[in-house]
């Protein structure tokens, strides 16, 4: 779709790289245990490592330090812990982002009344908590959170790995495992997978009340894997997730933003170079459940781990296209439409879904189940450029009350048909918080260029999805309904 407008005014986009920034409303509670209260429980060096690690992961998405809680050792009890989840729960703002990280031993024990075999995190004081206590305690903070983001560096089961084998492999090849078997004479059975019979933290989370589409949860291996910590650097899965969101991840479909799952693919790859050697054991296995394609930072430049994220504003690099633009362009819409809470509900209806070229004009009524800012976010039909409907030059009051229709475009303004023919895809999305409209500009059209920008591009991309998808807000709601619909132009 190209467009013809009555009057004299045009909203340009213009596409610049992401600014960097804390978002005031996000939180994290990091968690490290490496020296145990029992002597007979190993120590895990890594762990050390792992904080530092899990530091710079909070401040990439965005997390003021101010806003980091960090409990270790000692103090990282299993009273402690759960308190702080639910102390974070009690502060976080609505529309917030938490990330929770641990790293330590994982355990596995028998729990007659669970029926079998139950999952745990080794707490400094030697205390399990299973995944029903985290979900238990991290209610609140899902009710309340746009997105929780947790990882766990610490394996679960210890599959068929024997206390030999642990031994041999932390000896000859540098790698320890990070689990601590807890059990009797009669629960040796639980070292075995198969006996697993408990849920896990992603099924009590939403068995609590929590969205799916709200929550994500990254475990550094399977249940019936080990995972492993290098004495010296920290767990290979948090080193690998680490380095992939500092900028090493790619923007495999082109859409300009690096989703967790996209994150989950590189790393996994570092944990399967670092482990190409050791003949003992094979890989683990990164894994995430829920919403895998949550976008936790702005595309970001390949950073070292000893170099701060937010060293110098990231620049989106040069990438060359193996996918064509149509393909990348409708992949930026979708990734900034799974960024939605499900909570927040946008109906969307067209006039005409297809319409005559030179004939017919676009019009709208959108509908929301709550007070919000809406943005249209149209790609058209020529798949070259995205185009910000509204709010615009002519139009800025893009605040929508619940329950009430919204009618676009407005009076002093329309869109016409005028081709090519082929399929438009427009994304309506109604935010709790209005977006800084300073990182848009006013520019007068002319006869040869009525729209004097194109955003079909990666930098173009990773501009809109910073700008729609919290990075244009402080300290205020990120959550936002969304609509992706399809509008046809015909001959």
């Amino acid at each position: 779709m190209r467009f013809h407008w009555l009057l004299a005014l045009l909203l340009f986009v213009q596409a610049t790289n992401a600014q960097e920034t804390s978002l005031d409303n996000r939180v994290a509670l990091i968690v490290g245990v490496s020296d145990y209260g029992d002597s007979g429980i190993p120590a895990l060096p890594g762990v050390r490592h792992d904080m530092d690690s899990a530091a710079m992961i909070a401040s990439t998405m965005g997390i003021p330090k101010k806003n980091v809680r960090f409990i270790k050792d000692s103090a990282a009890t299993k009273e402690n812990i759960l308190q702080a989840l639910q102390a974070l729960g009690a502060a976080t703002k609505d529309g917030a982002r938490a990330f929770i990280y641990f790293s330590g031993h994982g355990t596995r024990y028998m729990d007659r009344g669970a029926g079998g075999c139950v999952e745990g995190l080794f707490a400094y004081d030697g205390k399990s908590i299973t995944n029903k206590e985290l979900a238990s305690a991290s209610q609140r903070l899902t009710k309340h959170a746009d997105k929780v983001i947790t990882i766990i560096d610490a394996c679960h089961s210890e599959g068929v790995l024997s206390e030999t084998a642990q031994s041999r492999s932390s000896a000859s090849s540098g790698f320890q495992p990070k689990y601590f078997l807890k059990a009797d004479g009669i629960d040796s059975a639980c070292s075995k997978p198969a006996n697993m019979r408990t849920r896990g933290l992603l099924s009590e989370t939403i068995r609590l009340g929590a969205i799916q589409e709200n929550v994500v949860q990254i475990t550094s291996s399977r249940s019936d894997e080990v995972s492993f910590d290098e004495p010296e650097k920290g767990g290979l899965a948090t080193q690998g997730l680490r380095d992939c969101l500092l900028g090493h991840a790619k923007d495999l479909d082109l859409s300009g933003a690096v989703s967790l799952e996209e994150i989950r693919q590189c790393a996994q790859k570092i944990v399967d170079d670092k482990l190409r050697n050791a003949r003992e054991f094979s890989p683990h296995h990164i894994t995430i459940t829920g919403n895998r394609y949550v976008i936790p930072a702005p595309l970001q430049r390949p950073t070292s781990p000893q170099e701060p994220a937010f060293a110098q504003p990231p620049q989106v690099a040069a990438v060359k296209p193996d996918l064509e633009p149509p393909i990348g362009s409708l992949a930026t819409l979708l990734d900034i439409e799974r960024q939605r809470n499900p909570n927040r509900n946008v109906e969307v209806d067209v006039s005409k879904p297809t319409m005559k070229i030179g004939r017919d004009s676009l019009n709208l009524r959108i509908k929301s189940n709550h007070d919000g800012y809406v943005y249209l976010i149209l790609l058209g039909s020529d798949d070259k450029s995205f185009y910000m409907l509204y709010p615009n030059g002519l139009d800025r009051e893009n605040k929508i009350l619940a329950g009430q229709a919204l009618v676009i475009p407005g009076p002093d303004w329309q869109v016409k048909a005028s081709g090519p023919a082929g399929t438009n895809h427009l994304l309506a999305i109604v935010a709790d918080s209005p977006r800084k409209l300073e990182n848009l500009a006013i520019s007068a059209p002319t006869a040869s260029a009525p729209f004097t920008f194109s955003l079909n591009d990666i930098g173009g991309r990773a501009a809109l999805i910073n700008f729609l998808t919290g990075y244009g807000i402080d300290g205020r709601s990120e959550s936002f309904g969304a609509q992706l619909i399809a509008v046809k132009e015909v001959p």
